[in-house]
């Protein structure tokens, strides 16, 4: 192996695909399973390919879409290989990957892609493994069954249909159960870390769903809690604006006002005046 990182017991095979599978399968272009070892990092721009890695072992860095992630044992990376990416080995880590092209293989990237992650968890499932495994051993025996291993990169890609479908409903209860968490607290401390563990995702993660459901930040939506209870307190009773501002959150009455202000244009007090 002459690529920096990548050790002895490494291995990479590649196939040809025929004209047939190129213009209606999905279709086999290499894969391998690799050990490798700091300083292993391949950082590419437009390949015409897709590429799964499983990561078995050990820790990855990806870079991809933006988006900075660390990839753990027992995830699979999900990759256009169009668009810019990095990826490299933060460890000793040993992985599986395939490259491959054909048939839908955009259209179900973009699917997947809406409900989920280019990182996506495979713990305690081991039918994509078992596919991978199989496309990339009929690979190292030069015994590749076209029409078998499109039928088997489908099966892969119905797998992570499910898991992000199931991923998708578990954050939409997950963001539910935030929403409820802030109308009935909104008057205390709340930070994004303490609705982020809430929810159980990370804080970054957390962030990103939350807003993709709301068309809010976290912040904002707590924000706006806070102003509407505090239009229902000026409107329907006669208590202070410092003890509306403390009874809504706010650390302050003149942190309360300002805000009241730059959400309504109105100071509280001009809105208790209004007449509706």
């Amino acid at each position: 192996m002459s690529e920096k990182g990548v050790l002895p017991q490494s291995r990479i095979y590649f196939h040809t695909a025929s004209p047939f599978a190129k213009e209606a399968l999905y279709y086999l272009i290499s894969g391998g399973n690799y050990t490798c070892s700091i300083p292993y990092e391949i950082n590419r721009d437009n390949l015409p390919q897709y590429l799964f890695i499983y990561v078995k072992s050990g820790k990855m860095e990806l870079h991809y879409k933006n988006n900075v992630k660390i990839v753990n044992e027992n995830n699979l990376i999900l990759l256009d290989c169009n668009e810019h990416h990095i990826y490299r080995a933060l460890e000793r880590t040993t992985f599986d990957w395939l490259h491959f092209k054909g048939n839908a293989s955009s259209a179900y990237f973009d699917l997947l892609f809406k409900n989920s992650e280019s990182v996506i968890s495979l713990a305690n499932n081991w039918t994509i493994t078992n596919y991978i495994n199989q496309l990339i051993t009929s690979m190292k025996q030069n015994n590749v069954d076209e029409h078998s291993a499109s039928i088997l990169l489908h099966k892969i890609f119905y797998e992570l249909e499910i898991i992000s479908n199931h991923s998708q409903d578990s954050q939409d209860e997950a963001i539910k159960r935030v929403i409820l968490y802030i109308e009935n607290h909104f008057m205390e401390h709340i930070t994004i870390e303490n609705l982020a563990e809430y929810a159980q995702l990370s804080p970054y993660h957390f962030s990103r769903v939350f807003k993709k459901h709301t068309n809010l930040s976290p912040h904002q939506y707590l924000i706006n809690t806070r102003i509407t209870y505090a239009k229902e307190l000026l409107y329907f009773t006669t208590i202070s604006i410092n003890e509306i501002a403390f009874n809504c959150g706010f650390n302050s009455s003149a942190h309360f006002i300002t805000t009241f202000k730059k959400h309504t244009n109105l100071s509280p007090s001009q809105f208790r005046k209004m007449k509706f």
